[in-house]
């Protein structure tokens, strides 16, 4: 039986996914589970959305981290839509002020946000209420882009986390303090190249594009296994624009090792004493001294990362 896949739009602007398989006359439909749907649900993430999936069941909070663009916000969408095809509710958030973010939960779990006068309850009241809802009834909280949560919100969803709420957070490499120090981590990996190779291939079928084999790998060096820029490198090469810069995150700070190698050189400072070479002594104190100005140098660099995801 084909498989499809229907878009449905919410009524706070998300869209969640949902994935069947359809008899031949068009008769019957069937949803897939999260286990019959890892291989053929288009996240290619299986492994992960299985995982997480369980865990959330297990009333387990999870954080989810990886680059801008490697696919959270899909695999957010289809766990959300996994949930809700077993009858949960889920409550699905997005960055804001911390108001506004409340008020979002409490709409999707139908929590009245207003207070026996007939007033809208107040921040402070609207987490007291949420909370209270959470105690009594099931409910999974999934939010996308938690690193750019407030941090009075993340310091309320520790408090939930601690009372047994089950939490789905998607970041990009957030601090390591509050919630985000508590939760167990999954961090996703670079796609493998097969799955890259699809997302290009049907990215390039949307816009009516024939991609030569060659041309496909040399637009994959460029993606480092990161979905979104998969999309991008194939409309970039539908536009005729030249990028050839990598701005994907995978690479190795080399840094440390080059610190290493020079101190290595430093040996030679000890190794003229104790000949007695006055050249070898006066060119190692030199390395030394250069080490010393190098590593300063390094580390009184700014930290900002311009890189994409970082």
């Amino acid at each position: 039986m084909p498989i499809k896949r229907h878009r449905r739009k919410l009524a706070n602007g998300e869209e969640k996914i949902y994935t069947y398989v359809v008899s031949g006359d068009g008769s019957r439909r069937q949803s897939l589970s999260a286990h019959e749907s890892s291989d053929s649900l288009q996240i290619y993430r299986g492994k992960e959305f299985c995982r997480i999936v369980a865990a959330l069941q297990a009333n387990s909070s999870l954080l989810v981290v990886g680059e801008a663009g490697c696919g959270k916000t899909f695999l957010s969408q289809a766990i959300t839509a996994e949930l809700t095809e077993m009858n949960f509710q889920v409550a699905v958030t997005k960055p804001g002020t911390v108001k506004q973010i409340l008020s979002e939960i409490a709409a999707q779990l139908g929590v009245d946000t207003e207070n026996l006068d007939g007033k809208a309850l107040s921040t402070m009241g609207l987490m007291k209420e949420i909370a209270d809802w959470l105690l009594v009834n099931t409910a999974f909280l999934i939010c996308d882009n938690a690193h750019r949560f407030p941090v009075s919100l993340r310091c309320w969803l520790d408090q939930l986390h601690t009372q047994g709420q089950p939490i789905l957070l998607l970041a990009n490499y957030p601090p390591a303090r509050d919630i985000f120090l508590k939760l167990p981590r999954i961090e996703l990996e670079p796609m493998a190249e097969k799955a890259t190779r699809a997302i290009m291939l049907e990215a390039a079928a949307e816009l009516n594009l024939e991609l030569t084999p060659a041309q496909l790998a040399s637009l994959q060096q460029r993606v480092g296994g990161n979905p979104m820029l998969a999309k991008r490198v194939v409309r970039e090469e539908y536009l005729g624009l030249d990028g050839q810069a990598l701005d994907h995150t995978q690479w190795f700070d080399i840094t440390p090792y080059i610190i290493a190698a020079l101190m290595c050189l430093v040996l030679i400072r000890f190794i003229g004493l104790g000949f007695n070479n006055k050249s070898l002594y006066l060119l190692g104190g030199i390395i030394t001294v250069s080490v010393a100005v190098i590593r300063l140098i390094l580390y009184s660099l700014p930290r900002s990362k311009g890189r994409l995801g970082q």
